[in-house]
């Protein structure tokens, strides 16, 4: 792990020289395994973050990671995760067969689990590293979770495990030894998932208040 940062470091010192820049785009989209909103998560619930990179330029190196999370509130289930072994691929035979683009260590060489890193904890679900450019930009990539092309690379998943509201950050975050390396560039465009698990006394109150809605509809159309 350490000598995929420095080397990474390195690399990005060399082609930061360009005065153009590109960038890798990070978005996600988030949910619950029980359908419960975000902001009000049920606790034991799965909270699915489903992300997806994308870049302008033709990149040598990324990492990505969840992290400055509260891990009291929410916990990394990486068993249930799913990573993609490559990105930014030229073309693919099949979802399982790609080339052109950049293998992921994570997985392999580097377990994907929970550390204490910079600032705080980070899961790094990303560590990809090659000796030319990649050949697509993302778009080609096969959805980890449908095999369909374009649609989300990674799947990582938390229990809610605790009453508290945390906001996970994904991306690539200098301040957790992340780093994107392209032919122009390291610039990353990042984001965010805000989740709260609420008081158990107060997800009480909420179900009892929504029963007695439903109660009263239900008197209503009787009437």
């Amino acid at each position: 792990m350490r000598l995929f940062i420095s080397v990474l470091a390195t690399t990005a010192m060399f082609f930061t020289a360009s005065l153009a820049s590109a960038a890798v785009t990070w978005t996600v989209d988030a949910s619950t395994s029980d359908g419960s909103p975000l902001t009000a998560v049920t606790p034991g619930a799965q909270i699915i973050l489903d992300i997806t990179a994308r870049t302008d330029d033709f990149d040598f190196g990324l990492a990505g990671s969840v992290n400055d999370y509260d891990n009291t509130i929410v916990g990394l289930d990486a068993a249930s995760s799913l990573l993609r072994p490559n990105v930014f691929v030229a073309f693919c035979s099949d979802p399982n067969t790609c080339f052109g683009g950049l293998d992921n260590q994570v997985g392999g060489a580097i377990t994907f689990q929970e550390r204490a890193v910079g600032p705080g904890v980070e899961a790094e679900f990303l560590a990809a590293l090659g000796l030319s450019a990649a050949g697509g930009q993302g778009s080609l990539d096969p959805g980890i979770v449908t095999g369909v092309t374009g649609d989300p690379q990674f799947r990582v998943i938390y229990t809610a495990l605790a009453e508290g509201t945390t906001t996970l950050q994904i991306g690539t975050y200098a301040e957790y030894q992340d780093g994107y390396v392209g032919t122009v560039d390291e610039l990353a465009n990042n984001t965010t998932v805000t989740i709260t698990v609420p008081e158990a006394g107060a997800l009480t109150s909420s179900l009892a208040a929504l029963g007695s809605v439903f109660g009263v509809v239900a008197i209503r159309r009787r009437r």
